[in-house]
Formats: structure tokens, sequence, C-alpha cells
């Protein structure tokens, strides 16, 4: 055989061995973590919502604590509501949702609450509760926000792209991650993470990235597996200038004075 003839036949193998590889051969997965940590001041504001355009809203939130016992957390899922206001060491909590969603919102309380009220307004209902607690034992809705806002910022990759002040800013980048459901392209579409340069805490962030699933990268470009785009904006400030956080007009009505008007 011509010596050039081989060569080429030989180059032409080695073509399609890579190409079957590439379809073939799974993908290493990058395990970034993400720039930042999640703030733990016992004094902080928050804010954020985590959605995905293809089921919605998944959680959004709004905090504002100055102590462990003297708070007020709003958290808002799909056709629920969860209101908390923590004062010297009681927990008022109200439950706004669906009828059909009372199942599920007694099974997220705990099971030694008082009920101070409960009422259906057509298709909605109403409950407020009172037990002890504080802010870090009591509110599984803020540990849910935390994990899953850690979770869904950890999946892209990132590059330091500016410093300005005590900020460092971050660009998501796209990568490989690892889900419960199997491999994934993470592609981000736009967004930022602002981090404080001296401690790492996360200050605020703006992201949307498309999940796709594909075991390999030809897998990817030629035949995609489902695709969910998600949502993630955070807001946090650990030197608050609230100096003092207002009782809600629901507490004084139903709790304080047993006159509730819903």
């Amino acid at each position: 055989m011509n010596r050039w003839v081989l060569i080429g036949t030989v180059a032409i193998l080695l073509v399609f061995a890579g190409v079957a590889t590439t379809f073939v051969l799974p993908l290493s997965v990058d395990s970034t973590g993400g720039p930042f940590e999640l703030g733990q001041s016992e004094s902080y504001v928050s804010s954020g919502k985590i959605s995905t355009d293809e089921v919605g809203l998944l959680i959004a939130h709004e905090a504002t604590v100055l102590a462990d016992d003297d708070a007020h957390l709003t958290f808002e899922y799909e056709n629920r509501t969860v209101e908390q206001f923590y004062d010297d060491g009681t927990v008022y909590t109200k439950y706004e949702g669906h009828v059909d969603d009372e199942e599920w919102m007694a099974s997220t309380e705990p099971t030694d609450v008082e009920e101070v009220y409960f009422g259906e307004h057509e298709d909605r209902f109403v409950r407020i509760t009172t037990e002890n607690g504080t802010v870090d034992s009591s509110s599984s809705h803020m540990l849910f926000v935390r994990m899953e806002t850690r979770h869904l910022l950890s999946v892209p990759a990132y590059e330091r792209v500016n410093e300005q002040g005590d900020r460092t800013g971050y660009a998501p980048s796209s990568t490989w991650t690892k889900m419960e459901s199997g491999t994934m392209r993470a592609t981000p579409e736009s967004g930022e993470l602002s981090v404080d340069t001296e401690t790492g805490v996360l200050r605020e962030a703006s992201l949307r990235y498309q999940l796709t699933e594909a075991s390999s990268y030809g897998k990817y470009l030629l035949r995609p597996g489902n695709t969910t785009t998600v949502n993630v904006q955070y807001e946090y400030d650990p030197d608050p200038s609230v100096d003092e956080i207002e009782t809600p007009a629901w507490v004084e009505q139903c709790v304080e004075n047993d006159h509730c008007e819903f």
C-alpha cells in the first residue's frame, strides 16, 4: 500500500475514533462550589427569588433579622405564603394558601404549636399559630432558602471579572455538573455575583442559566435531553440600617386583640 495512502487511512480512522469517543465516553464533571459563602451574621436583611421557566416559582423570601428573637420573615411559594414574626422568644406564624394545600401547610410546622386562628375565605385559607422559638431553631423555611440558594448558585463555574471597593465580581461560565438525575451541562445566559472581597460573603446575585441533560459532549450537541432554565436572585446585607421591626397588622388583630380581618 502506498505510504501516503496508509497515513491518510490511519488519520481518518483516528478522526472517527475521536468522534466515537466524543459520543460514547462519559464527561468529566467539574466541582466548583462557587467563589462565595452565605452570610450568617446575627443581624441582617435579605431578599431573593428562585424560579424556573418551566415550573415557575420555587421560593421567594424577604427577611429582616435584628436578633435571634427579633425578626420578620416572609416566604412565598407557588400559591402559598408563610409569614413569621419573632418577638421575645415567641414565634407568630401566618400560613395562607389554597384550600387544597392545607395538609401541606400543616406538615411543614412543628407539632407543639398553638392555633390562634383558622378561617377559609372562598378558595383560600388563613391559619395563625404561636410557639416558642428563635430564628435559628425554628425557621425551616429560611434553611430551605439557604440550601437552595447555595446549591443553585454553585452549579456554574465562575471567572473573576472585576474588583471595585470592597466588592469582587464574578461572571458565570459553562461547565458540566452532576445532579441527582445525571450529568448535566450548565450554560449561563446572564448574571453576575458580587462578593465581599475581605470575607467572601455573597452580597448580591442575579443569575440565569440552562441545565441540559447529557451523558457525553456529542449527545449534548446532537441529542440533548431535557432543559431547565434556572433563575436566582439574592441580596444580603449584614449591616442593616433598620433599628426596630414593626409588628405586623395580623399579629395585632388576631393575637393581641382576637379580632381577625381577612
